[in-house]
């Protein structure tokens, strides 16, 4: 106690302050405890939507185009879980032809780069918009997504159409 009757004011206030801030950085981190590590969940990092259907994952699976009605095209990866390659067609609600790509067995195909990519003219809507896309696998039949038609600017812009 001899101490303590020696502890000048000034002395007093620091001691206070350090123990309310170690006070505020213990709880702060005991809140940790109680949140998600975000690594345990499952995050698609592009701006496209992921498709998991029987022997294939589609990651960020999304349509460039340059404008209404212009020609598409697919862009993320597909990973083929089976032992066989697996033809992949792709149908976008509203427009006239569908895409099929073969994706080879065992593997982690991207859909479209800049040589070569998965084409769909006549996309009805504008960038910004989204459309239903029908993806059917011979093993997997027929599964409707919504994808988010893109622009081609930014990381985008080596995507355009042959035909355009």
């Amino acid at each position: 106690m001899a101490i303590l009757g020696r502890v000048t004011n000034r002395a007093a206030s620091v001691l206070r302050a350090s123990a309310l801030v170690g006070t505020l950085l213990l709880a702060s981190g005991c809140a940790s405890a109680f949140s998600p590590i975000q690594t345990s969940y499952a995050s698609d990092a592009g701006d496209g939507v992921p498709l998991s259907i029987v022997g294939l994952d589609l990651r960020g699976l999304a349509v460039v185009v340059p404008a209404k009605g212009g020609t598409g095209i697919v862009v993320g990866q597909a990973v083929n879980r089976s032992t066989s390659a697996v033809d992949v067609t792709f149908a976008v609600e509203g427009a006239p032809t569908p895409a099929t790509t073969a994706v080879p067995a065992s593997s982690g195909k991207t859909l479209s780069d800049p040589t070569a990519g998965v084409e769909i003219p006549g996309i009805p809507v504008a960038p910004g918009a989204t459309v239903r896309m029908t993806v059917t696998t011979d093993e997997a039949g027929a599964n409707v997504v919504t994808v988010p038609v893109l622009a081609n600017r930014g990381p985008y812009a080596q995507f355009s159409a042959a035909a355009s």
